[in-house]
């Protein structure tokens, strides 16, 4: 029982904070556009991401996440670049359940070598506690302290985010915020107990690198990366390395502050040339060990990812023109 009454501790301490860190992920990476709308489009091909993450495994009601991410980047008269993109966060810890669905609109203006993109991003939250919690005394009713919800509660608010992303062929750099506007969730089921939580600003910094080598007269690709993650009250800092193998697989690891340690692998399917949709598809893993105090009470995590991009070929334009003989 002691796993219970930490995990409800750790619950109520983030609903008595005005902060909450957005869901954590490993493979950040390959998830740019989840914090950075100015990433959608970036790649100018229709590409579909989802990721699902178990953390600290084995710790009753431990954070699962799972996400969805769609983009679409075009040029429009061979010189306005512009990409949309839609995200969609589950995320369940403990009690508490929240969904956040957003829009994104970016716009790329080509700097010498490089690109240079802002992005908008527009969308919902959702908050809730559901109402039949436990403690590790059984069943909660409500009765020992009228304050505290003893029926579901939530609510839904409007969300906003904004970001920056300059890019290279072999690097990348961005900053972004997400929940500009700090919405206050709020539901009020009797005189005595209400639900209230401020959704927190959050700030991302990410960059990376893509440096290539030959190895046994194979191509090389060493991948480092940071994705810095903070509400102004706390601050994460993930340091990444990943190295990639003739186009097909790649095996990586990460450490993440103070918190935990990563192994990461992958599988692209292009490498296998199999043709057709399937060398359009890559696979990721992650697992993480963790390292802080709550080592004890959990065996880890574990993150799958599936990402697909398919870049559609426009059809050249045929100009004809009239032979002078018929004029």
């Amino acid at each position: 029982m002691k796993k219970i009454f930490i995990a409800v501790v750790c619950v109520f301490s983030v609903f008595k904070m005005s902060a909450q860190q957005d869901p954590q992920f490993t493979q950040n990476m390959f998830n740019r556009l989840a914090v950075n709308p100015a990433y959608a489009g970036a790649k100018e091909s229709f590409c579909a991401t989802i990721i699902s993450r178990e953390q600290w495994m084995g710790f009753e009601g431990n954070p699962q996440t799972n996400l969805l991410s769609l983009d679409y980047g075009t040029t429009i008269k061979q010189k306005h670049k512009v990409g949309a993109g839609l995200t969609v966060i589950q995320d369940e810890i403990g009690p508490i359940q929240s969904l956040n669905a957003k829009l994104a609109m970016s716009y790329h203006y080509r700097i010498q070598q490089g690109v240079l993109s802002g992005g908008l991003e527009l969308g919902i939250y959702n908050q809730s506690i559901s109402g039949d919690w436990r403690t590790s005394e059984g069943a909660f009713d409500g009765t020992e302290d009228p304050k505290i919800p003893n029926a579901e509660a939530g609510a839904t608010v409007f969300d906003l985010g904004f970001g920056l992303y300059y890019y290279r062929r072999n690097m990348y750099v961005g900053l972004s915020s997400t929940h500009m506007e700090q919405s206050v969730i709020s539901d009020n089921l009797t005189d005595l107990s209400s639900l209230t939580f401020k959704k927190a600003r959050h700030y991302y910094v990410m960059g990376g690198y893509n440096y290539e080598t030959t190895a046994f007269s194979r191509k090389l690709e060493i991948m480092p990366s940071f994705f810095v993650k903070s509400d102004a009250i706390s601050t994460q800092v993930d340091l990444n390395t990943n190295v990639k193998y003739n186009d097909l697989v790649w095996v990586g690891a990460s450490y993440r502050i103070q918190d935990a340690v990563s192994l990461l692998a992958g599988l692209d399917f292009a490498g296998l040339k199999l043709g057709g949709q399937f060398d359009n598809i890559k696979v990721g893993f992650a697992y993480d060990y963790n390292i802080s105090d709550l080592s004890t009470y959990n065996n880890g995590s574990i993150e799958i990812m599936i990402n697909y991009c398919y870049k559609f070929v426009k059809n050249e334009k045929i100009e004809r023109y009239k032979d002078v003989r018929f004029l």
